[in-house]
């Protein structure tokens, strides 16, 4: 039984959609247009049509706002799925206490590590930050040039909320003695801990020329790869994200 849904009408109908919105058609005009006989494009237009997706003018058929919006929502489900699949790698066999929300994949930056280049998600994190004014992370790995990064930047000037987990904190403290206290001295940082265990590193950057976010995840303590977006829908995800996280937290 074919399904006669909005979906798989879009997807069955795509040709037929694309055509006629470049220009009106009659059925005749559209069937050699798609170059398929005149019954295929009389269905293609009576399904179409039953969604509101096409109706007739003086011109022919015509795509109408609501057939705009649903090419457009095609168009960007295959933007994400192309997305999804190339961040697949970096989330094989992660497990993670929070979703990534799809907006995330919203015209994101995907950065793996390679053998001959394993800090390309370290530098994309430092790019990140590098004009921030303020940071919020949430951090479940430790990396030294990270606390490094952002040790150097607190003493710039920079500001930040982090929310790290435990083994973090004990890391922070047997690798860098001395760093945190510093740094929260200056009034700049606060800290709380959670007892979580994400493979992942979030952060929230403040800019001048607005927020972006970006994901890192990690294999063991070896940054896999980046996720970064400055698109508004996942700049607010991130920032939710970490305001939960920071609820749910315990001050340092």
């Amino acid at each position: 039984m074919t399904d006669s849904s909005a979906v798989a009408t879009v997807d069955r109908r795509l040709d037929t959609l694309r055509t006629l919105g470049e220009a009106p058609a009659s059925k005749a005009g559209l069937s050699e247009r798609i170059d398929g006989s005149r019954s295929t494009a009389e269905r293609s237009i009576r399904e179409l049509e039953t969604h509101g997706f096409v109706a007739a003018s003086d011109e022919g058929y015509r795509v109408t706002v609501a057939g705009r919006l649903a090419l457009a929502a095609h168009d960007e489900r295959r933007r994400r799925t192309a997305t999804a699949a190339a961040v697949a790698p970096l989330f094989d066999g992660v497990d993670l206490s929070f979703d990534v929300d799809l907006s995330v994949l919203d015209g994101a930056r995907v950065v793996e590590a390679h053998p001959h280049a394993p800090n390309r998600p370290v530098e994309c994190v430092a790019a990140l930050v590098a004009d921030a004014t303020h940071v919020s992370v949430y951090t479940g790995r430790f990396l030294s040039r990270h606390a490094r990064l952002y040790h150097d930047r607190v003493l710039d000037g920079m500001t930040g909320t982090f929310v790290a987990t435990d083994r973090v904190i004990d890391r922070q403290r047997s690798a860098r003695p001395g760093e945190m206290r510093e740094a929260m001295d200056l009034g700049r940082v606060a800290l709380c801990r959670l007892d979580r265990d994400d493979p992942v590193s979030l952060v929230l950057a403040e800019t001048p020329d607005g927020p972006e976010m970006g994901l890192v995840v990690y294999r063991d303590e070896t940054p896999r790869g980046f996720v970064g977006s400055d698109d508004s829908a996942a700049t607010r995800w991130a920032r939710d994200l970490h305001e939960r996280l920071w609820a749910a937290a315990t001050p340092l």
